[in-house]
């Protein structure tokens, strides 16, 4: 399991969040700052949670340890009701998000989850640019035609604050994209904010957007900035911005247009400067058709479209991109696996419907499972051996997508006995696209 690191003076605030997250993760704990950089110095932990006010040494200036030695670990600060200021302060010093005491668990979970798929997004973007060197953008593997197109109109835009539309299959990228066109522009010292809105509640959605102020409903015991404010100075990634409510829409395009706006139970005007880059994997042109999204939003964030290609019309990416993940899982493994020619061939001649996630996801577990040194064709899943009966058994040439869709994903959860960790790994998506598709096909 993954490792992560608690710091906080309570001790009974370092057992409570041990227990919160111990089922899913391996929790060392600090009892203040110089516990914490002690721990650090040895470890090199992904993600730290660490409480604001410490003795010896501050949250704060953990954090600027951090930021001095160069440490890629993600941190989440927590903080009090009342410092909710010093958290904000604290974002625009590299954390990744605050949580306010007393903290509620599931939003505690969800965050961590989203703070470490942006380090695992970050690594990804890493590997990429110490491999690929000066290929593309910010090293991202690609030598098709197809990406070479992606890459020429991008590096049009890089330097000025167009808004950007990317598009593209789940698993495509998007939002690996998105951070590469952040890092390579004029905003790259700014803060990059993603938001994914098909994983937050419609209920809460506008207030992630904007924020609230104190009073502003029951439980608002204190002022808390939304994503905007936070991303002042830099870019918001708007991800699966077709699953938002027509209410919503008409509210985020009066930002787009006046670049300001109010917290909820605020009058206040607050002014942004905020580079927005959306993206999506719907149809929503289809949307507009079926009034399910504005015309106005659309042409609004239409401005220059990016459509990332499926992985499948990458010609010659597929194996560089399995030699890249294939060093990258060794390296962390202590492995020296290498796949033969055989499973090579059968591999760059799989249609790869979850595109590079899933296909990094199924070197990912080949590495993990293979005693011997070589990933022989034999080792390979039955449909990428035998894409030809991939889909026979159980699907209808009649059934429209979405139902060939949801046959599947009920076929691997009953398969992984509803484990969505699990059934994720195997569909080669995320935990929250798969949240977001089971509420969709109505599979709760």
């Amino acid at each position: 399991m993954t490792r992560i690191l608690v710091a906080d003076d309570e001790p009974w605030v370092r057992e409570l969040l041990r227990e919160i997250l111990s089922d899913e993760y391996d929790v060392d704990c600090a009892e203040d700052g110089l516990d914490a950089v002690e721990h650090i110095r040895k470890i090199e932990y992904p993600l730290i949670l660490l409480d604001l006010r410490m003795p010896r040494m501050t949250g704060i200036e953990v954090l600027q340890y951090l930021h001095d030695s160069q440490s890629r670990a993600v941190p989440i600060v927590i903080t009090a009701n009342n410092d909710v200021e010093s958290a904000v302060q604290s974002m625009r010093l590299g954390a990744y998000d605050y949580i306010v005491k007393p903290f509620d668990n599931e939003r505690l979970l969800v965050t961590v989850r989203n703070a470490l798929e942006k380090k695992r997004l970050e690594n990804e973007v890493h590997h990429l640019r110490e491999e690929a060197g000066t290929t593309g953008i910010d090293g991202i593997i690609a030598e098709s035609s197809a990406m070479k197109k992606v890459f020429s109109l991008v590096h049009r835009v890089l330097d000025n604050d167009v808004t950007l539309l990317i598009t593209g299959e789940s698993g495509t990228g998007k939002e690996v994209f998105a951070r590469a066109v952040h890092n390579n522009s004029t905003r790259k010292s700014g803060p990059f904010i993603a938001l994914d809105c098909a994983s937050i509640p419609e209920t809460l959605i506008e207030n992630e957007f904007f924020g609230h102020e104190k009073g502003a409903f029951t439980g608002a015991m204190t002022a808390v900035p939304g994503k905007f404010e936070l991303a002042d100075g830099g870019t918001l990634f708007l991800d699966e911005i077709g699953n938002l409510r027509l209410d919503v829409q008409a509210k985020l395009l009066r930002v787009l247009q006046e670049r300001e706006f109010s917290r909820i139970g605020g009058t206040r005007r607050i002014q942004v400067d905020v580079r927005i880059i959306c993206a999506t994997n719907a149809d929503l042109e289809l949307a507009m058709r079926e009034n399910r999204f504005r015309e106005d939003l659309y042409y609004r964030i239409h401005v220059v479209p990016i459509k990332l290609p499926a992985l499948r019309e990458r010609e010659g990416d597929v194996p560089r991109l399995i030699r890249h993940f294939l060093q990258s899982f060794n390296a962390k493994m202590g492995k020296s696996i290498v796949v033969s020619e055989r499973a090579m061939l059968k591999l760059c001649q799989y249609s790869w419907p979850g595109n590079v996630r899933e296909l990094e996801n199924m070197i990912h577990r080949l590495v993990v499972i293979k005693d011997s040194d070589v990933i022989e064709a034999d080792d390979l899943p039955h449909e990428i051996r035998h894409p030809e009966k991939a889909l026979v058994s159980g699907f209808s040439s009649s059934m429209t997508l979405e139902e060939v869709e949801r046959q599947h994903i009920k076929k691997i959860l009953h398969e992984e006995g509803n484990n969505i960790s699990r059934a994720a790994q195997v569909l080669g998506i995320t935990r929250k696209t798969l949240h977001a598709k089971l509420a969709k096909l109505h599979l709760e």
